[in-house]
């Protein structure tokens, strides 16, 4: 076999074995679907964070979201907290769209249902930066 033969077989197995059915599996743990799902909440505008500390329960950190994984299909229920004034109805909306979008191109999960639930109103902002 001459050294330009062996390339050509080598690139023709290459080309056969990248179909969708040889790379492999993926598998994404729940918690792992749950930090994407908090985080692509906190990346929807008028979306707050409320931090623990200013709750009297731990574990009341928002936002919250709970996930039921089976095999790659997900249902989502997510607890914000909306920036005063903004309207609700709009940011919960918002937070479903960015839910379902990051859970299926980060997770290749596919998404049944994600329910949002606006926990509170603040008249906080996004920027946590102290001042001195």
């Amino acid at each position: 076999m001459t050294e330009s033969e062996v390339t050509e077989s080598i690139a023709a197995e290459s080309d056969s074995e990248d179909d969708g059915a040889t790379r492999g599996t993926l598998t994404v743990r729940e918690k792992v679907a749950q930090r994407l799902a908090v985080r692509a909440a906190l990346d929807t505008p008028d979306v707050l964070p409320f931090p623990e500390s200013r709750t009297k329960i731990a574990g009341r950190s928002l936002p919250q979201a709970q996930l039921t994984v089976t095999g790659d299909r997900v249902t989502a229920h997510l607890k914000v907290t909306v920036a005063w004034p903004a309207p609700a109805v709009e940011v919960a909306r918002a937070v479903q769209r960015n839910v379902a979008q990051t859970l299926s191109d980060m997770a290749g999960l596919h998404v049944d249902r994600v329910d949002v639930t606006v926990d509170q109103l603040s008249a906080g902002t996004k920027d946590t930066k102290r001042t001195r």
